[in-house]
């Protein structure tokens, strides 16, 4: 098995919760100390990102309270890195703290998880790892039915994700206000190959995993709805599928090369489009994110295609027009 990272990221807000989630005991363990229980039984370089400074003692209380538990069980102990997320990178929200964290870890590969997701244990990122050296690809997201993913329970591959996230932050410090790439499902959408894996086909290639291990807890009423694992139905269509593009993105620090590739063109052309107003550059930027669009949608990975052509402004109606 390649050398293994670990980022969780602790930084949510949790305003649907009514109180952080990060601490908050859940049959006898808080939510990070779940989270750092499944990281630390596959990788010994661990980082957990948090939102500011000040929640860094509190969850640094939290990983000496596991180590010491792994000891006593005589189980390899550490006390992870707890950094807080770069202020002056580009990104907002999860993003931020995974770009954050992924320029100081040393494994090949790289294990994102969220503190959202109680349920997620070391069966749901052993079969992650196992997929993405078995299928050669950059990353493994999780599916579900219904084509929605999760991209802060997935497996990325440490230097492919770090050189696509230090473009992108460029962009994201050029274009400000008008950058798109927000939401973390774009880490996935730049990389070359990725294996968007339905979490049900994970169920039944092993015994140990069900789906309800990839559940967001947003609010106390879903952690009781789950808590008492109730089933989840498998509704949908979307099945699992390798997705491959070839992009040579235009560096905005050096620019030495044009850009190659659909997405690539996209992004460029969205990037002339802002500095300069001229809505040919916008036209040409929404017909490349159609494209792009299409090859998850013909693959029956709506949520992935339809993600990035509804950000789109519409100033003259050509979004919704072309759209329909």
């Amino acid at each position: 098995m390649s050398a293994i990272s670990c980022i969780i990221l602790a930084g949510g807000e949790s305003k649907r919760f009514g109180e952080d989630k990060v601490f908050f005991n859940f049959n006898g363990k808080s939510f990070l100390e779940r989270a750092l229980d499944a990281a630390s039984e596959i990788s010994g370089d661990i980082v957990v990102c948090v939102r500011g400074e000040d929640k860094i003692k509190g969850c640094f209380a939290e990983a000496e309270k596991v180590a010491k538990k792994r000891a006593e069980a005589g189980k390899p102990s550490l006390i992870p890195k707890i950094i807080a997320d770069d202020k002056d990178c580009g990104f907002k929200g999860p993003l931020k703290g995974i770009y954050s964290s992924i320029k100081i870890l040393k494994g090949e590969l790289t294990l994102v998880m969220e503190c959202d997701a109680p349920f997620f244990n070391f069966y749901a990122a052993a079969e992650l790892i196992r997929k993405l050296e078995s299928e050669k690809v950059d990353a493994v997201v999780p599916l579900w039915p219904d084509s929605t993913v999760e991209p802060l329970l997935a497996c990325y591959k440490t230097k492919k994700t770090a050189g696509i996230l230090e473009i992108l932050n460029n962009y994201a410090l050029n274009l400000k206000e008008h950058f798109l790439f927000t939401d973390s499902v774009n880490i996935s959408r730049l990389l070359p190959s990725v294996y968007y894996y339905n979490i049900f086909d994970m169920a039944k290639n092993n015994s140990d995993l069900k789906a309800e291990l990839f559940i967001n807890i947003n609010s106390k009423k879903d952690l009781e709805k789950y808590g008492r694992n109730e089933k989840i139905f498998n509704k949908g269509g979307s099945k699992s599928v390798k997705i491959r593009k070839a992009n040579r993105f235009f560096d905005l620090k050096n620019p030495a090369d044009k850009p190659y590739g659909i997405l690539a063109n996209a992004l460029y052309c969205w990037w002339v489009y802002a500095k300069t107003d001229n809505f040919i550059y916008f036209r040409k930027a929404f017909g490349y994110f159609k494209k792009d669009a299409f090859t998850y949608r013909v693959n029956g990975l709506n949520f992935m295609g339809d993600k990035i052509i509804n950000l789109l402004p519409d100033p003259l109606g050509i979004v919704r027009a072309k759209n329909k």
